[in-house]
C-alpha cells in the first residue's frame, strides 16, 4: 500500500510534477529535470502493487446506494439530519476512523474533512465489504483534482518521489526531509473525534460502558490453591506492616509538630504552653540563680 511507503520527500521536485502534470489518453505525464514521466499500469503495481480492477469503486458500483451506506455508517440511523450532506459527525467508531483515514491520508483534499464525499461514501462501504479498490483510478482522479482545484494540497508525495527515483531522476542538490512522528496518527486524532480511552479500547465519550461486571465470587479458604493461599498470606502480611509503621509514623509526626511548636515559641520570647516544659524552665532559673549566688561567695 502506498501509505506504508518509506524513504525521503523532495517537496521541490513534488511540485515541479504536479506542475508540469497533464492527463494524455486515460494516462498522467509529466516531466521533472527533463525526465518524461508517465504513469503506466505497469508503474503502478510494480512501485506500490496496485491491483487494476474493472471497476472503479470509488465511482460507486451495481447495487451501491450511497445514501443507504450512509445510513449503515451512523450509530442512530433514525436521528433527524440533513441527508444532503454526509457529516461524519454521529458515526459509528470504526466508520469514523475510516473517515478519517479517507479525508485526510487515502484521499487527501483541501475542503472540510468532517464532510464525507461520495467516492468517500463507497470508499467506506469498499472497505467494509471487502471489496477490491482500484487505487491506480483513485490516485489519479486525485492527482487531477489537485492541478485543476484552487488551493489543493499535493498529495502522495512520497508515491511521486518512489516514481522519480524509477525513473532515475537527479536528486542530488536537492533538499529533503524524511517522515517523523508528525506524519503519524496519535491519540489527539482520536480525541478530536470524540472518543476516549477506556479500559483497553477506545470509545466515544457518550458511549455508556458495557463491560461485563466481574461477578464471580472469591475463592473460599477451602478451594484456594497453595499459591493462592501462599500469596493471600505475603499479602495480609504486607498490609500488616504497612499500618504499623503507617502509626509509626503519625506518632513521628506529631512529636516533631510539638517540638517545631515550642522552638517557634521560645524564638518569641514566649513561655511554651506545654506544663513540663514550664517546669523544666523554672528548674533551669533556680539552678542558675543558685549558681550566681555561689560564685559571689
Amino acid at each position: 500500500m502506498f501509505v506504508q511507503l518509506t524513504g525521503d520527500i523532495y517537496r521541490d521536485l513534488v511540485r515541479v510534477f504536479y506542475a508540469n502534470l497533464t492527463c494524455e489518453e486515460d494516462l498522467l505525464t509529466s516531466r521533472v529535470k527533463g525526465v518524461n514521466i508517465v504513469l503506466t499500469p505497469n508503474i503502478w503495481t510494480s512501485i506500490v502493487g496496485f491491483c487494476i480492477a474493472s471497476i472503479s469503486t470509488h465511482r460507486g458500483f451495481p447495487g451501491a446506494n450511497r445514501l443507504d451506506i450512509y445510513q449503515g455508517c451512523l450509530r442512530d440511523p433514525m436521528a433527524k439530519r440533513n441527508y444532503n450532506i454526509f457529516r461524519a459527525r454521529g458515526m459509528k467508531k470504526d466508520e469514523r476512523v475510516l473517515a478519517f483515514l479517507t479525508a485526510w491520508i487515502l484521499v487527501p483534499r483541501n475542503g472540510n474533512h468532517a464532510q464525507l464525499t461520495t467516492e468517500d461514501v463507497f470508499l467506506i462501504h469498499a472497505f467494509k465489504s471487502n471489496i477490491l479498490v482500484d487505487w491506480s483510478e483513485v490516485v489519479s482522479d486525485t492527482m487531477q483534482k489537485a492541478i485543476k482545484l484552487p488551493n489543493y494540497p499535493l498529495p502522495y508525495a512520497m508515491l511521486v518521489c518512489k516514481v522519480l527515483e524509477h525513473y532515475k531522476v537527479d536528486f542530488s542538490g536537492e533538499a529533503s526531509y524524511a517522515l517523523n512522528h508528525t506524519s503519524l496518527i496519535g491519540a489527539n486524532a482520536l480525541h478530536h473525534m470524540g472518543m476516549s480511552f477506556r479500559g483497553t479500547t477506545w470509545c466515544f465519550k457518550d458511549e455508556p460502558n458495557n463491560d461485563p461486571v466481574d461477578t464471580v465470587e472469591p475463592s473460599s479458604a477451602a478451594t484456594r490453591t497453595h499459591y493462592e493461599q501462599e500469596m493471600l498470606r505475603m499479602v495480609t502480611t504486607l498490609l500488616d506492616l504497612h499500618k504499623t509503621w503507617t502509626s509509626k509514623l503519625d506518632s513521628i509526626k506529631h512529636q516533631l509538630t510539638s517540638v517545631q511548636e515550642q522552638l517557634a515559641l521560645l524564638n518569641t520570647g514566649r513561655d511554651p504552653p506545654n506544663p513540663e516544659a514550664a517546669v523544666d524552665n523554672v528548674e533551669g532559673s533556680e539552678s542558675e540563680q543558685f549558681e550566681d549566688a555561689t560564685d559571689e561567695e
